[in-house]
């Protein structure tokens, strides 16, 4: 009886220790979820002498500025990019922020032209020569399908 009395004992005191590691594992994993919701997080990319800032907020926007460029994606998928144009002198800029899939980006112009900006970190840069437009822009996925955007 002595024997049952204590094995009774110990499966009941093994029960409340997994019960107590496992709830406390589950409100650290919450609470660790929680406190990566609520921050703002920076990393600058520094591409062809320019910088660029990409910024991602809590509610899954990112944010990114360049010299000449700043602008936002409310959320930005994997497969997805964002970009913006501005003008530096008499040139026009592209920058923007890709996702993790996007292994590069090709800039069609006007005159037949193409650039490949610079894909880094998830931002990209790039200066079209003089006297050129943007007039699509293309994201070349993983295994080489690629997709285009007029402007």
């Amino acid at each position: 009886m002595l024997v049952f009395g204590a094995l009774a004992a110990g499966a009941a005191g093994v029960a409340i220790a997994v019960g107590s590691a496992l709830g406390a594992s589950t409100t650290s994993g919450v609470a660790a979820a929680e406190v990566v919701r609520v921050q703002t997080v920076s990393h600058v990319v520094h591409i062809d002498g320019a910088r660029i800032t990409v910024t991602t907020k809590p509610n899954g926007s990112v944010c990114y500025s360049a010299p000449s460029v700043k602008s936002c994606a409310s959320s930005l998928a994997d497969s997805q990019l964002s970009y913006a144009t501005g003008h530096a002198g008499k040139r026009v800029v592209v920058a923007g922020v890709a996702g993790k899939d996007v292994k590069a980006v090709i800039a069609r112009l006007s005159r037949k032209g193409t650039v490949w900006p610079t894909l880094r970190n998830g931002a990209f840069y790039a200066v079209f020569p003089r006297g050129y437009r943007l007039t699509s822009i293309v994201k070349v996925l993983a295994g080489g399908r690629r997709v285009a955007f007029k402007t």
